[in-house]
C-alpha cells in the first residue's frame, strides 16, 4: 500500500501535473501547457486504478482519505504551486503549502513537483484542457501492471 502515501502529492502535482500528447485537444506547445495550467484553481475530480490504460479510472481507489477530496491546486506561472487544504483538513498537514512545478515536453508531457521523491521523478500527463488535467503513474503491484490515476477540474 506503498502507492496511497504519494497520492496526496499527486494531485499537487496535477496536479499537478500530469497527458497533454495523448489528448486530443492539446497540443506539443510547452507554452500551452503553462497557459492551461494556470487558468484557475484545480479540484479534485476522481483518482483510482486504470487497469487497461485508457485514461479512466476502473477500480475508484478505496482508501483515499475525504479531507483529500475537498483540496485545491493553484498552478502559478512563476513555477509554484499552492496547495490549500479545504475545508476538510487531513491529520496535522498544513492549511496550505507552497511547492514548486515544471512541466517538460515529451510524448508524453511530464509534470514534476518537489513535494516528494516520486513526484520529482514525474506524472505523464494524459488529459490537460480549459476544464480537465489527468496525470498518471505506471505502477505494478503484485505483478499486475495499470496506470495510477488522478483528475483535477476547473
Amino acid at each position: 500500500m506503498q502507492k496511497h502515501l504519494w497520492i496526496p502529492c499527486l494531485a499537487v502535482l496535477v496536479l499537478s501535473l500530469v497527458w497533454a500528447s495523448c489528448s486530443k485537444n492539446s497540443s506539443g506547445n510547452n507554452n500551452n501547457y503553462v497557459t492551461l495550467l494556470t487558468k484557475g484553481t484545480w479540484k479534485f475530480d476522481t483518482s483510482g486504478i486504470d487497469l487497461d490504460k485508457n485514461g479512466t479510472v476502473d477500480q475508484p481507489d478505496p482508501i483515499l482519505e475525504p479531507c483529500f477530496k475537498d483540496n485545491t491546486f493553484v498552478f502559478n506561472k512563476d513555477s509554484t504551486v499552492v496547495m490549500d487544504e479545504g475545508a476538510d483538513k487531513c491529520s496535522t498537514n498544513p492549511q496550505t503549502g507552497t511547492y514548486s512545478w515544471s512541466i517538460t515536453n515529451g510524448n508524453p508531457a511530464i509534470l514534476k513537483s518537489d513535494v516528494n521523491p516520486i513526484l520529482a521523478q514525474g506524472l505523464k500527463i494524459y488529459t490537460l484542457t480549459d476544464t480537465k488535467l489527468t496525470v498518471y503513474k505506471d505502477t505494478t503491484y503484485m505483478g499486475v501492471s495499470f496506470w495510477y490515476i488522478m483528475s483535477l477540474k476547473h
